[in-house]
């Protein structure tokens, strides 16, 4: 986690950010902080910009050096990283014949202080790391102090963001380079309910790449403590399109546009099509079977046999683009469209062969973050299972040029993308055809969110959520 967290902003960005959050002029007695400062890279602009504003309202260096040290406040939890910042700043100061700062920059875990409301900036990059990068200690304490991160499968930047704004006096401001997808996430839902009454703008860099090396999309999040808006001020960078967007609308997810705006006149997709996640083994390879041969009893892999009995076909969006043969162990079966699961001593008694393989790769499988009922030679998750014994469609989680559509019989088992079948009231065929329509298309690219390059990751609920 400790790498993930040194991704440090280019200096250009930082420029934007500070001007975007009004940290320009009239900056002495302005406490600023910065919880995640890296190097400094942020910190050493912000030095900068108040030592020069200082000078040029006439201020003297030894009331410049009581400033900086009163008003500019960092933290930063890796020594290495709090060691090399502190030496930036002294370098910068050194040059204006600034010496021996006593700067109030900590080498802290910052989420884990009580900080007092006294800051009239908060300004920075927080680190971007994913729940499933964050140790299980991590998870525990951030879900028991942190009401952003109390629910799902939170991203680490969440609760800085629900600090920072706790951190603001009661006319502060916040500015904040953060993950886009905060906005659309189902699991940032409640950082998004507490953010919104401050948030007054939005800079969105959509598919434009500000870290050379991560491939996450960025925005400026502009908060102010005191300004109650009724609307937000949303630019698109990469369009160059600026809007005003009225908060009422963005209930959920924030849409900036007009898709999130209710028609009485349409129908949902989920009132007549049910749109679900595919099966989730947890452990693809074992379960999908990419190189194998077969004979009249068994399919043959490079680690035992399987009886043919529970081997189905298996697919992706990716293996249908490319047309390859995948199977996949289906370890359950179907009793008039109910789903049947296996005890264990019925499974390894009807399936010695299958019992074999899937022995090779037990403490694999024992791993694995499985659902508490699932056995040792299921599936990780139980979802999907139950409605899968039917026609249905598969599109990718992944949309870039056109929105794919694949058909698939009953027998077929989707392992990867989501998989729509149809509640009775309209065929398949009507599904499809809403699904590649050019208003669906549109209604994706509003929705989803910003994966690599033009592309556009969408979820079986945004689906479900179409009006059509």
């Amino acid at each position: 986690m400790k790498e993930k967290c040194q991704v440090f902003t280019p200096a250009q960005t930082v420029v934007e950010l500070l001007n975007s959050v009004g940290y320009v002029s009239n900056l002495y007695g302005k406490k600023v902080m910065e919880n995640a400062c890296g190097d400094g890279n942020i910190l050493s602009i912000i030095v900068k910009r108040y030592i020069e504003d200082s000078l040029n309202k006439g201020l003297n260096k030894v009331d410049i050096k009581l400033g900086l040290e009163r008003d500019i406040h960092g933290a930063e939890i890796d020594k290495e990283h709090y060691k090399k910042c502190i030496s930036n700043l002294n370098t910068i100061t050194e040059g204006y014949e600034i010496r021996n700062v006593n700067w109030r920059i900590v080498n802290k875990d910052i989420l884990k202080e009580k900080i007092e409301p006294i800051f009239d900036f908060v300004i920075g990059n927080p680190p971007y790391i994913t729940y499933r990068d964050l140790n299980i200690k991590t998870r525990k304490y951030l879900k028991s102090n942190y009401d952003s991160c109390i629910y799902g499968k939170f991203d680490y930047c969440y609760a800085f963001i629900e600090l920072s704004i706790k951190s603001l006096n009661n006319n502060g401001k916040l500015g904040y380079l953060i993950p886009s997808s905060i906005f659309k996430n189902v699991f940032a839902q409640k950082l998004r309910d507490s953010i919104l009454p401050f948030t007054t703008e939005i800079i969105d860099y959509t598919t434009k790449k500000i870290f050379k090396k991560v491939t996450v999309s960025s925005a400026i999040l502009i908060c102010e403590k005191s300004n109650i808006q009724n609307s937000i001020q949303y630019y698109d960078v990469v369009s160059d399109k600026k809007i005003e967007i009225s908060k009422e609308k963005l209930i959920g997810k924030w849409i900036f546009s007009n898709w999130n705006t209710k028609n009485t006149d349409k129908e949902r997709f989920g009132d007549y099509f049910t749109a679900a996640i595919s099966v989730a083994t947890l452990k693809n390879d074992v379960f999908v079977l990419k190189k194998y041969s077969s004979d009249e009893q068994f399919i043959i892999v490079e680690r035992g046999k399987i009886e043919k009995s529970i081997v189905r076909e298996g697919v992706s969006p990716k293996s249908l683009k490319y047309n390859k043969n995948e199977l996949i162990i289906f370890p359950y079966k179907y009793e008039e469209d109910k789903l049947i699961r296996y005890s264990k001593e019925k499974f390894e008694e009807t399936f010695a062969e299958a019992t074999k393989y899937l022995n090779t790769y037990l403490d694999k499988l024992n791993k694995r973050d499985s659902d508490k009922s699932v056995q040792w030679f299921e599936y990780g998750r139980t979802q999907a299972l139950a409605h899968l014994n039917q026609d249905k469609l598969l599109v990718s989680t992944i949309l870039t040029a056109e929105v794919k559509v694949y058909e698939l019989s009953k027998y077929t088992i989707p392992y990867s993308g989501i998989y729509i079948v149809s509640k009775g009231r309209l065929p398949l065929s009507k599904a499809k055809e809403i699904l590649e329509s050019e208003e669906f298309y549109q209604y994706a690219q509003n929705v989803g969110i910003n994966a690599n390059g033009s592309s556009k990751r969408i979820t079986a609920t945004d689906i479900n959520n179409f009006e059509f």
